[in-house]
């Protein structure tokens, strides 16, 4: 963190240095122009500045003016948008150097001709949206993957042009064709009577949980063809017989019962120099016997998550989960002196014991942490849907 402040700083003051003449020595010719405008919108008759800017000025148009016609050149409809882009920055160029112009510099007067760039960007931004739009509509012919790239090009032509009156519905098109529509559905392949209830809940969860910006996902059949199936199979239910077990400790403990006094050859209880009592902390051992009666049951679910590609019609991505559900309960009573006991032993004294859970509690409460996991398993498996 502190390296990073350190060349955070050292970057400012660097910046802080820098001029206009620095800038058009190493080519920087864009900020060489920037830095040289502010410098003469203060002092405008700072000739030196005056000179920096003409030759920024004359040198960034120049090398924008070449790569549009080299562009051009190409022959590529690809280049629309950089040309656009281009004429844009050369239009903005221009009026920052009339905030300026005309100066003087070098004992001449500078100004530059005023060149119309509106035309040339209505022009190219024309071209822009033509052909991000011919280029969407022919890929919206093709498959999913040719629809998403069919809906970038498309959602592009909004940026440049407005007389498309079907861009709209081509977007939602490209959009719906390339999304790819997953149904997750749940089986029970155990013995195990479980509720219609119990599986619906199994998956019934915020697809916003697992849904991108390609992917949908749904746990209700709203569609008569999905593009992938998500396929949770219960494979095994096990739920613990009720565990009961107890132990027993004695706990002993010294404490304080007091005073043991120091008495003389007569039976007077001696003196220190200054007339007090001689005594000693005189001590006692109790005990107490403490026994605790442990409760425990579990309960596991285990499963697995299969992705099948319906076009394909084989299994992509296969895997096992387990969801586990655990009931503890600690009961205890004790015999003798509950002073003996800690604070937290104490505190436990006079619990009794409670009903087990039944066995459909069990899996219910199994099945909430068997979601939790079926959602992991579909997030770490998107991969394979495509």
């Amino acid at each position: 963190m502190k390296k990073l402040i350190i060349l955070f700083l050292i970057s400012i003051v660097l910046f802080s240095c820098d001029s206009p003449k620095k800038a058009l020595q190493r080519g920087s010719y864009e900020q060489a122009v920037v830095m040289a405008v502010k410098k003469l919108q203060k002092k405008p008759g700072d000739q030196e500045t005056a000179g920096i800017f003409t030759v920024a000025y004359q040198k960034a148009n120049q090398a924008d003016i070449d790569k549009i016609k080299y562009l051009k050149l190409s022959g590529e409809q690809t280049v629309w948008d950089d040309v656009y882009a281009l004429y844009n920055k050369l239009d903005r160029r221009q009026k920052l150097a009339e905030t300026v112009l005309p100066l003087r510099a070098g004992g001449n007067t500078v100004d530059f001709e005023h060149i119309n760039y509106s035309q040339m960007i209505i022009d190219a931004k024309n071209s822009a949206g033509d052909f991000h739009y011919n280029k969407g509509t022919e890929l919206l012919k093709g498959n999913r993957l040719d629809a998403r790239n069919a809906y970038e090009h498309l959602v592009q032509v909004r940026q440049y042009s407005t007389k498309y009156t079907d861009l709209e519905k081509k977007i939602q098109d490209a959009r719906d064709k390339g999304t790819t529509y997953i149904f997750i559905s749940p089986y029970n392949k155990t013995y195990a009577q479980l509720s219609s209830e119990f599986m619906s809940n199994l998956v019934n969860f915020g697809m916003n949980e697992v849904d991108d910006n390609w992917n949908r996902f749904f746990n209700t059949a709203t569609r008569q063809y999905f593009d992938y199936d998500v396929f949770v199979t219960i494979n095994s239910v096990y739920v613990s017989p009720d565990d009961t077990k107890e132990s027993k400790e004695t706990v002993k403990k010294d404490v304080r019962d007091g005073w043991q006094y120091f008495y003389d050859s007569k039976g007077n209880v001696r003196k220190d120099s200054l007339g007090n009592d001689l005594k000693k902390p005189k001590y006692k051992t109790i005990s107490c016997t403490i026994t605790k009666r442990y409760q425990r049951k579990f309960s596991t679910l285990k499963a697995s998550v299969e992705i099948q590609d319906n076009l394909a019609k084989r299994i992509v991505a296969t895997t096992p989960i387990e969801g586990q559900y655990n009931f503890e309960f600690v009961s205890s009573y004790a015999n003798g002196d509950i002073n003996a006991l800690d604070d937290q032993t104490r505190q436990s004294v006079g619990k009794s014991p409670i009903s087990f859970p039944n066995d459909l509690y069990m899996i219910n409460y199994a099945g909430d942490k068997l979601k939790l996991r079926v959602i992991e398993a579909i997030k770490q498996n998107k991969r394979f849907i495509k």
